[in-house]
């Protein structure tokens, strides 16, 4: 729901105010330490604001931000839970928006302005300057060719994902048919991104090609969406080439990921995803159980295009269906046989009315280690959210 404001001299809305509360709840059951025990309760109270300006036809400047309080466990645990700022802190770019105004024994209050863009778009051209999302991914779980803005897919209480700096421009040049420029500098030239991505329709498929330097690396991808009988079937994939500045020892790496998806006649939707990253792990490592939603939030900065999961093959699984017209339950699997690792993600959305929703969510992670099949951690979340 969007608030407006009007000008006096004008019945057209020039600013727009959204966003959403959120609470959310964490348990987490890890195996036992000395120092924690196997159980860990937090708590995350989220405000987002998103304000829309539209000073004159063709013109928009937006500004969006995100206010955090944690507290609980987790927070104690980590003394100064702030300073670890993988965790917390995503954001990417030239500029510093971020403020941490609390960060005591218990407790840390953290803001950062995550959107702050002007755009100015016709019916041929687009143009975007400041921090933007740039989603050029096609898949709905892993993007090869998300080379701005690459998502962690368990990260699922951060639905706007991080912005970057950057300008971007687009030229669309036919019905089904664009041409997008962008370029994200950064301090550091290993960390700045410059690509071009080209999208036109072939027949009854979407295609795009894309080209350009990524952290270092030279990028060369493309993908495709369109329908296999009557499933959805979408592709993509990029080539990584280091270049003089490559900071990472990966080297060059081919990143591929496939998706069918299909809507049953009794409303069950599923979708099954396919990972393949040349240059990923091809023997099991063991992996870290997480304190207070290692998976929401432990992985989510570590995440980039050419590093999109841990394992050289990883497959995924997931169903869905609408049980009543206020209530969705859904399951994931993510298996990956290089790490032995197994991911279960369970979820059931419940509409308690005209823009609240609650959420119960789980995340427990399974791996064969020594060949005995261990349980390595598990998060329950409960999340309630008001939109306004």
């Amino acid at each position: 729901m969007l608030s407006h404001l009007y000008a006096q001299s004008d019945s057209s809305p020039k600013t727009s105010v959204s966003g959403y509360v959120k609470y959310l709840q964490t348990t987490s059951i890890i195996p036992e330490t000395p120092l924690v025990g196997n159980m860990l309760t937090d708590n995350l109270i989220h405000h987002r604001l998103n304000f829309r300006w539209y000073p004159k036809d063709q013109w928009t400047v937006a500004v969006e931000a995100r206010n955090r309080i944690f507290y609980g466990e987790q927070v104690k645990l980590f003394n100064q839970f702030g300073s670890y700022s993988q965790l917390i802190d995503q954001y990417e770019g030239l500029v510093d928006l971020s403020v941490i105004w609390l960060d005591e024994d218990a407790a840390m209050f953290h803001s950062i302005i995550d959107r702050a863009y002007i755009n100015w778009a016709t019916d041929k051209w687009e143009v975007c300057l400041g921090r933007q999302r740039i989603n050029w991914g096609i898949n709905m779980v892993w993007n090869p060719n998300d080379l701005f803005n690459p998502i962690n897919f368990l990260d699922f209480d951060y639905e706007e994902r991080p912005g970057r700096d950057a300008i971007r421009v687009q030229y669309f040049s036919g019905l089904m048919s664009s041409i997008d420029v962008s370029i994200a500098p950064a301090k550091e030239i290993e960390n700045s991104i410059a690509a071009a991505l080209y999208k036109f329709n072939l027949g009854t498929y979407d295609l795009q090609l894309l080209a350009g330097y990524a952290r270092g690396d030279m990028a060369l991808g493309g993908g495709w969406a369109g329908y296999m009988g009557g499933a959805g079937f979408k592709g993509e994939g990029t080539y990584y080439s280091p270049t003089a500045y490559a900071t990472d020892t990966i080297g060059s790496a081919l990143i591929f990921s496939g998706t069918l998806d299909y809507q049953f006649s009794n409303g069950i939707y599923t979708m099954v995803s396919l990972l393949y990253n040349s240059k990923g792990n091809t023997a099991s490592t063991p992996a870290t159980g997480g304190q207070g939603g290692l998976f929401l939030f432990g992985g989510a900065n570590n995440i980039s295009a050419k590093n999109l999961f841990p394992g050289k093959w990883v497959g995924f699984v997931q169903s869905s269906k609408q049980l009543h017209p206020l209530v969705n339950v859904s399951t994931a699997l993510i298996y990956t046989p290089t790490e032995n690792l197994t991911v279960f993600f369970p979820t059931l959305t419940y509409s308690i009315k005209e823009n609240w929703d609650l959420d119960l969510i789980a995340q427990a992670a399974f791996q064969d280690q020594a060949e005995i099949y261990r349980h390595i951690g598990t998060s329950i979340f409960l999340r309630m959210k008001w939109s306004y």
